[in-house]
């Protein structure tokens, strides 16, 4: 099938379940193309949550290269997913030029310096406000990082939201989302369409549960082409969710590839 590009495993990311082994067990049985994980690093994490948001990364590359013997001729990418902050800019992008990382993911986890995940006062604000802020902030990311590969879920913020129809639109904040997508295409980087986030939508019901169209032709027409699965699994059930659905949404807008990265860099296999 499809290369999953964001995972996490229980060894290096606090909020995750499954083991190495449980991933590339269930990755090899779905047949799939291969498998990148990518362990949680959240630099000055602003909520006490009892474990540490970041790891050691020397000690990661020791112990998954266990994981590579185990894989044997399956493709298991070592990877990252950094939670940005503006002042970890310069910080990630030294700290990431000095490991042997197949892919670098820049995901922003924040609002107005808060986890919506933990702290649900996020919102209290319109909804115009806060996914406006939200992009806003995405494009100050994409624009002021350097060493990343591929641009985390940019509907993370919509997640957790209490609106009745909560789905991140094009239409919402038309300037600020031309901003952020023409720094993508402009750096180079993959635009991740992340399956967890369809899945959160589909179980609260909501059948707008796709990217919104209008974001993903605009990404097209600004010249991106670049396109980049993940599920955001934390445990082996949600491995390669909806991948054969979201991927034939992906190419009726004319995308054709899904982008995966090995030693940085980035090759492409068909989407359907």
């Amino acid at each position: 099938m499809y290369t999953d590009n964001h995972n996490h495993t229980k060894h290096f990311s606090s909020d995750a379940r499954m083991s190495a082994q449980e991933l590339i067990d269930t990755c090899r049985s779905l047949k799939m193309n291969g498998v990148a994980v990518t362990e949680h690093y959240e630099g000055d994490y602003p909520h006490d949550i009892g474990v540490p948001q970041i790891f050691d990364i020397s000690s990661f590359f020791a112990e998954s290269s266990s994981w590579l013997e185990y894989a044997g001729d399956f493709h298991l990418y070592r990877g990252i997913e950094l939670g940005y902050q503006k002042h970890l800019c310069s910080f990630y992008d030294d700290m990431i030029a000095k490991y042997p990382f197949d892919s670098v993911i820049l995901s922003n986890h924040l609002y107005r310096g808060k986890d919506p995940y933990f702290f649900r006062d996020c919102y209290d604000e319109d909804m115009i406000t806060v996914y406006t802020r939200y992009i806003e902030e995405m494009a100050d990311m994409v624009e002021g990082c350097k060493n990343f590969d591929i641009v985390g879920h940019f509907d993370y913020i919509n997640r957790y939201a209490p609106y009745p129809a909560p789905q991140i639109k094009y239409d919402q904040c038309p300037e600020s989302f031309d901003r952020f997508l023409s720094s993508i295409v402009a750096k180079g980087k993959s635009l991740e369409i992340n399956t967890r986030s369809v899945d959160k939508m589909r179980r609260k019901g909501i059948d707008d549960c796709m990217p919104d169209p209008t974001i993903l032709k605009r990404y097209y027409d600004l010249g991106g082409r670049w396109i980049s699965l993940g599920s955001d699994s934390h445990d082996k059930d949600t491995l390669c969710i909806h991948f054969k659905e979201v991927a034939e949404y992906l190419h009726s807008f004319g995308f054709t590839e899904n982008s995966y990265y090995v030693k940085r860099q980035r090759f492409g296999e068909p989407l359907v």
